[in-house]
């Protein structure tokens, strides 16, 4: 038997003649003198091209392997599935009776890799696990063999490779480019997250019975921030005709080179005739052979197919001003005929009408440039004046007086005779805008919620006028208005039914969306996304959680290439880990919920890094922190780690608190943070620190309770009484705790009177009543008189 170093001294040779012209192979093969017994597998490798017999990314039937293991880790082998250049991929199903789970698993030959190439797969295998995508084989798990030989477990995906699909099926045109652009969508996904995947062929493509394309074999993939090596830039497979020059030639590699394998899988699919002239220079921009002449990224060859197919300018053709008119005049073919056939008498009509229109024009004029001055200066303070002011510490209240006084003046201006429907547009968003200030929940806000929820039905109501209910423009703003409302209906009023209703009105006009929609529907999406994702927290429905964590990063595919790696995409991807991470609380599965909550952490903090104290990052990151702590509790060895999380929470709390100086809500959360720790350092004994601690979470819950002394923020302060008190008795100073649990009591009568005593703090009504009594009876007697 050959030995490993002779197997990959002929894949490498392999490689190399690949490159080489058909007449010039042997030539070039006999300078390079290779021994009989490489030469040997050589021949074996050139035979089995000429047979057809490779599968995903070129493995060779003809070339002997190890027999497989019986097991890898929670999978027992059940049979083979095909070969593959680097190895051999296995049908594996889960063998620890728990449940039924069909895997492919894929096992790299023994001694193919180099020690460097190894520890490269081992580290870039944790970076593909975490590539969620639709069209992309999930990788679950991975390790090595008794033997050495590295493995990786995969989604089973049962489909046949495009090429066989496309042959079998014949499908239309139509479903071809579908296929294609799904694919393009899966590569540039995998490009977003770092991977290059260096082998996008039909083999590693496979098209499943119902017709969706699964990209597979990440197994030569690399990530973009990984410095190469040459040896790494000449891992040992590839597919003629597919690989990219720079591959072939063992240079760098980027995104450029899946945007070239993309340009051949397009021809492969969709073969050019002599007229396709657009489909052409696609192909020939995608497979340029310099790196970069190619579309810079996946998603500019994507769009420009989805050009190609909507009848819009192609960007890979010249520009011109005629190429550019035939476009325009294939999609408006019959309003351009009309067009031709009216300017005449148009023409002659434009000069009469714009004589008597310049007269009427003059007479209006000076008022209209009045009113658009008051309207310009609404909009600013309400839009661009508020926005600017989120970031300085102690605007809060300013800001909500601007947005109040901004208000007045456009609900002014919308009830005027001569506003335009643009104008009460207008209006309806400042509403929005207002009540998002004012305590729109889930986001920094001022706690007036009852005002909130009374401008976004007043926004929703403006919203449906006749005038505006046909207007694109309007849809988004009233998604966003119904979305808001869902968070209130949900998190103030506690109807989650309600909260359902709202978001399903938002989800009917969601479906309205053009197919490239523009930055406010984008907006709307993510919102409403978010909205479902907290109605979901709140109904401890972690499986929901989890789809829509997944919905929340697809919904990015449909993004601009410049924007999916913004601000606002990173802090979706954020969200997401963080829902994921409340998925695995609700579950009792802290381990993998602190996974997530770790990798939402590091986003945060890079987010807060760039954003310089935007509220809005701050909030999330201080309730992931939160929830970190929560996670980290419940783990024996988490106290590390609940430390850690809590510190962060109650930091990035304070540096909100100085921006949102009279939101109460941050408040009660700053009074929640503190009082955990003010009863973890009781349990140690340090009991003085723990009053001090204790103390300041009662200032919070306090200064938070405002004039309207709902029965959410009474019953937080009445639980921090009854806390202080406990501490205080652990502290032995009895005549402190009695006061606290006296304060307790009474919060608890004032809520019990008004029928609101409900959840926890009725549960614990028997425990302050015996804390009192205990007060009565060593309280000293006076003497009688």
């Amino acid at each position: 038997m050959t030995s490993a170093a002779d197997e990959r001294a002929a894949l490498e040779l392999f490689e190399s003649l690949l490159d080489v012209p058909e007449a010039d192979r042997e030539r070039w093969l006999a300078a390079r003198s290779p021994s009989p017994e490489v030469l040997s597998r050589l021949e074996a490798l050139r035979a089995a091209i000429f047979q057809s017999e490779i599968a995903t990314g070129g493995a060779l039937s003809a070339l002997d392997e190890e027999p497989p293991p019986e097991r890898l880790g929670a999978y027992a082998i059940v049979g083979l599935i095909g070969r593959g250049g680097m190895g051999s991929v296995y049908l594996g199903q889960r063998a620890t009776g728990d449940f039924a789970h069909a895997v492919a698993i894929k096992i790299i030959k023994p001694g193919l890799l180099s020690d460097a190439l190894i520890e490269r797969f081992q580290h870039e295998r944790q970076i593909l696990a975490r590539l969620t995508h639709p069209n992309i084989a999930r990788l679950y798990d991975g390790g090595a063999t008794a033997a050495g030989s590295p493995y990786i477990v995969m989604e089973y995906v049962d489909g046949r490779p495009l090429d066989q699909w496309v042959g079998d099926t014949a499908p239309e045109a139509a479903v071809r480019f579908r296929i294609f652009l799904d694919i393009c969508g899966a590569v540039a996904f995998a490009n977003r997250n770092l991977i290059v995947h260096r082998d996008v062929t039909p083999g590693n493509v496979l098209i499943t019975p119902e017709g969706v394309a699964k990209l597979i074999d990440f197994g030569i993939s690399r990530n973009v921030d990984h410095q190469t090596t040459p040896s790494d830039n000449a891992a040992p497979s590839h597919t003629p005709g597919f690989a990219a020059p720079e591959r072939l030639a063992g240079l760098e590699v980027s995104t450029a080179t899946d945007v070239f394998s993309l340009g051949r899988l397009l021809e492969a699919m969709v073969r050019p005739g002599p007229a396709d002239r657009e489909l052409r220079a696609i192909i020939d921009k995608a497979t340029a052979p310099r790196p970069d002449d190619r579309y810079a990224t996946a998603d500019a060859l994507h769009d420009d197919v989805v050009a190609l197919r909507s009848g819009r300018p192609v960007k890979a053709m010249p520009s011109s001003g005629t190429y550019l008119l035939r476009k325009f005049i294939g999609r408006h073919p019959f309003a351009t005929a009309g067009a031709a056939g009216t300017v005449l008498l148009l023409s002659a009509g434009l000069a009469v009408t714009l004589t008597a229109y310049a007269v009427a024009e003059q007479a209006r004029r000076a008022e209209a440039a009045r009113f658009d001055e008051v309207r310009s200066l609404a909009s600013f303070m309400l839009f661009d004046l508020n926005a600017s002011m989120d970031r300085i510490a102690g605007t809060t209240a300013a800001r909500a007086a601007v947005a109040r006084r901004a208000q007045h003046y456009l609900a002014a201006l919308a009830r005027s005779p001569e506003a335009s429907p643009d104008l009460k547009l207008e209006a309806a968003k400042g509403f929005v805008a207002l009540a998002r200030t004012q305590g729109v929940p889930a986001q920094p806000n001022l706690g007036d919620t009852p005002q909130a929820k009374t401008n976004l039905e007043t926004a929703i109501a403006m919203l449906r006028d006749p005038q505006l209910t046909a207007s694109p423009n309007a849809r988004p703003v009233l998604i966003e208005a119904l979305t808001s409302l869902a968070l209130v209906q949900a998190h103030a009023d506690g109807d989650t039914s309600a909260a359902g209703q709202s978001l399903a009105k938002a989800e009917q006009i969601l479906a309205l969306a053009p197919r490239s929609p523009e930055r406010a529907w984008r907006e709307a999406r993510r919102s409403f996304r978010r909205a479902q994702l907290e109605i979901a927290t709140l109904e401890n429905d972690p499986d929901r959680l989890d789809r829509l964590a997944l919905a929340l990063e697809g919904d990015q595919t449909g993004w601009p290439p410049s924007e999916r790696r913004s601000q606002a995409a990173m802090l979706d991807q954020a969200y997401a880990d963080y829902y994921r991470a409340s998925a695995g609380y609700l579950r009792d599965d802290f381990n993998g919920g602190l996974v997530a909550a770790r990798r939402a952490d590091r986003r945060f903090k890079q987010l807060d890094t760039g954003s310089r104290g935007d509220p809005v990052v701050l909030y999330a990151r201080a309730w992931n922190a939160y929830l970190g702590y929560g996670l980290a509790s419940g783990l024996p060895d988490g106290e590390a780690e609940m430390d850690r999380f809590r510190s962060d929470a109650q930091a990035t709390l304070d540096r909100l608190l100085a921006i949102e100086s009279d939101d109460a809500a941050l408040k009660s959360f700053a009074g929640n943070m503190r009082q955990i720790h003010a009863q973890a350092m009781s349990l140690k004994g340090r009991h003085a620190e723990a009053l001090a601690i204790q103390a300041e979470a009662l200032d919070f819950y306090e200064s938070g309770l405002g004039t309207e002394r709902t029965s959410g923020r009474l019953s937080r302060l009445a639980i921090a009484h009854h806390v202080m008190g406990q501490i205080a008795d652990e502290a032995g100073q009895q005549g402190r705790a009695c006061v606290h649990h006296r304060q307790a009591k009474t919060l608890i009568d004032e809520l019990a009177a008004r029928r609101e005593l409900i959840g926890y703090l009725a549960d614990l009504s028997p425990d302050v009543a015996a804390n009192l009594a205990t007060c009565a009876a060593s309280a000293p007697r006076r003497p009688p008189p």
